[in-house]
């Protein structure tokens, strides 16, 4: 019976490597995850999956396995020569502080951070980035190693909402990411967010005490803050949109910091959010989203781009952008660094676009560069994006 159970687990095992197989992840790494998912469903620890620890953790696979790769759309733009906007690396060399547990001790907790800057001297821009619902600081990699490359520090918190936080008797209780997302884990979270960006901001002086190499890196009259999905609820808030409570009451949690915001899949109006919501949003601000750009909330999976499209339109003109990219799903093409049902497929394409438009977007409010305003001002998106983008702006 003992070897029978070890060759099912190896069975699911094996089919959970090639559920990873596309995500970019070294085969060592890959191996480390593998791990790390045969111990997150061994709920009492004992090195094998029991006959239900192979039955949650199969649920779990035929939720998150990945679409077939014929769907993913290659790539037809040529880096450095596609006349878009930083759209190659650029020259700084990133060094990454991959874990520190920020002391928050007026809530009394602490706030994971990983920051990524560039190694060379020199005072530059900051940027916060927020992670999606259920993610966690390791996500977005693909836009973090873009931005630092050009000139930006970047931190990324870790939520509340993470399932990086989760037990693994907790995660079991959530056969999908629907489940989760739409569950009081997440939803809860909403205001806590915002207040460990605002801790991580009034933090930057310590943070340079406990690491040298960040001794004068940081130019603190320079903030941008951007996220994704629920990041881009967070950005939202933190750039001033009013909440309506179901009290009658107004909230509105704006920091005056920050300087610039991108907001990638951001929320369109409902619940607490109102048509009149968006309009007291005041730094520059750049929106993304797509056709396809769904949402994995239980009930909302009608809910696209065009949904999203009219927190744009409730915006007040002035330095306010949307990026529309064609054919974008929630992924983008893989700006979060993994994939999951749902996400979409890998186009590579769709992430170039988006990195491009957002460091042209950093390097005019930010770097304040008179060649990227005028950049995004102009028609070179729709130009030279090959008819798999527009942008408009107000």
């Amino acid at each position: 019976m003992r070897n029978r159970i070890c060759w099912r687990t190896l069975f699911l095992l094996i089919v959970s490597l090639l559920t990873l197989s596309n995500t970019g992840y070294s085969q060592g790494e890959r191996f480390e995850k593998l791990k790390q998912l045969r111990d997150r469903f061994d709920a009492d620890g004992d090195g094998r999956l029991s006959s239900e620890e192979r039955a949650n953790l199969q649920k779990f696979l035929q939720g998150l396995r990945q679409k077939p790769q014929s769907e993913d759309i290659p790539a037809s733009l040529i880096p450095g020569k596609t006349g878009l906007y930083g759209d190659v690396p650029g020259r700084f060399t990133l060094k990454v502080i991959e874990s520190h547990e920020l002391p928050d001790e007026r809530r009394g907790k602490v706030i994971p951070l990983r920051i990524t800057f560039p190694a060379e001297t020199g005072s530059y821009p900051l940027i916060v980035h927020c992670h999606g619902a259920g993610g966690s600081k390791e996500n977005g990699q693909p836009l973090v190693q873009h931005w630092v490359s050009h000139g930006y520090v970047v931190i990324q918190p870790t939520f509340g909402d993470s399932i990086s936080n989760l037990t693994p008797q907790e995660r079991l209780q959530f056969e999908s990411i629907g489940d989760f997302v739409s569950s009081a884990k997440v939803t809860l979270e909403w205001k806590n967010r915002p207040d460990d960006v605002k801790a991580v901001l009034d933090s930057l002086t310590l943070l340079e005490k406990t690491f040298p190499e960040l001794e004068g890196r940081i130019d603190t009259t320079k903030i941008g803050v951007s996220g994704h999905s629920y990041g881009a609820h967070t950005t939202m808030l933190l750039s001033g949109m009013t909440m309506m409570l179901p009290s009658g009451q107004s909230l509105n949690l704006k920091d005056d910091r920050i300087r610039a915001a991108v907001m990638i899949s951001p929320q369109g109006p409902g619940n607490s959010i109102q048509s009149k919501s968006y309009s007291t949003i005041s730094p520059p601000t750049l929106m993304i989203t797509g056709d396809n750009d769904g949402t994995p909330q239980v009930g909302k999976a009608t809910l696209k781009g065009d949904w999203r499209k009219q927190a744009y339109e409730g915006l007040e003109p002035g330095d306010k952008y949307l990026l529309w990219i064609n054919d974008a799903h929630h992924n983008f093409g893989g700006i979060s660094g993994v994939n999951h049902s749902g996400a979409g497929p890998v186009a590579p394409d769709q992430v170039l676009i988006l990195n491009s438009t957002v460091m042209a977007f950093f390097d005019a409010y930010l770097k304040e560069i008179p060649e990227a305003q005028d950049y995004l001002k102009s028609d070179a998106i729709q130009k030279n994006a090959r008819g798999l983008a527009r942008m408009n702006g107000k």
